[in-house]
């Protein structure tokens, strides 16, 4: 990766851009805004660390400048003016270890979001891109594909309160230290498939295929859910899997516990289904 250090402290600075270089990565530095400002208008980084007050101003002076994820170092991190290339704000003292952690972090991000496995399906793509559609220009937009599920997180500005609907997958907010995010998660390739019979949990199931069974609006307690997901198991599908959908939140861990003993193929919630307004995507 080709890092960008900004600090006016030359022992920290120069420390860490060593333990970079030890590590395999490129380094360029910098003691100032201005120094920083030309840096990133000469050169296209993969990270750039930086303290947040410098000796020429703030680093928010350059860092909407940047077109890769920041790093920004504080010993009072909630002055940081957050904007969109910040990815996380670090408290000072930032022990090496964790720095590497972080920055090795921004190096996945580059990946999966730059190199995913296989193009999106159709529908899962339209869900993605009308979801972003919905949004302001310029925010952090990050996208993990792990070849089942494809999770986009979007970096929200501090008291922004999105007003978005998707047309399927799961949307909630991720509230963590310092950050709050937009997640969107959807069915790379949109399973279940539009052929994939869908039924409610008193109806009858089919046999010797695979099908779903929707949860929605299940209001059993998770003892009597764990003991609905033994009938689960016992259903003879044959050579088809049974994936569950829209499993309520206050019975999300019976379901983790039970998979991992009994094998339930879906381990996560997937969601609605993507609209009938798709289904004209497929093909």
């Amino acid at each position: 990766m080709r890092c960008l250090l900004v600090d006016d402290e030359p022992g920290i600075r120069e420390g860490l851009a060593m333990l970079l270089r030890r590590r395999g990565h490129e380094v360029d530095t910098a003691e100032d805004c201005a120094g920083a400002r030309a840096c990133v208008r000469e050169q296209e980084y993969d990270v750039v660390v930086t303290d947040w007050r410098l000796p020429d101003g703030l680093a928010a002076t350059f860092v909407g400048e940047c077109t890769c994820p920041v790093l920004a170092v504080s010993g009072h991190p909630e002055e940081v003016a957050r904007s969109a290339p910040i990815r996380e704000v670090l408290a000072k003292p930032v022990r090496p270890a964790a720095l590497l952690e972080r920055i090795a972090a921004c190096g996945a991000l580059k990946t999966e979001v730059r190199e995913p496995a296989a193009p999106l399906a159709r529908p899962a793509q339209a869900v993605i891109d009308d979801v972003l559609a919905q949004l302001p220009d310029g925010l952090d937009v990050g996208c993990v594909d792990d070849g089942a599920f494809a999770v986009v997180r979007v970096r929200l500005p501090e008291g922004f309160v999105p007003d978005v609907r998707p047309l399927g997958g799961d949307l909630r907010i991720v509230e963590g230290p310092g950050s709050r995010e937009l997640e969107l998660r959807v069915c790379r390739d949109g399973r279940p498939a539009a052929d994939t019979t869908v039924v409610g949990m008193e109806d009858e199931w089919p046999v010797g295929r695979g099908f779903a069974i929707d949860c929605s609006g299940c209001e059993m307690s998770p003892a009597a859910f764990s003991a609905w997901l033994l009938t689960v198991a016992e259903h003879d599908s044959g050579a088809g899997r049974i994936c569950l959908l829209n499993v309520p939140e206050h019975l999300e861990v019976t379901t983790e516990v039970w998979e991992t003993t009994h094998d339930m193929p879906m381990r996560e919630r997937v969601g609605p289904r993507l609209s009938e307004e798709l289904a004209e995507l497929w093909g």
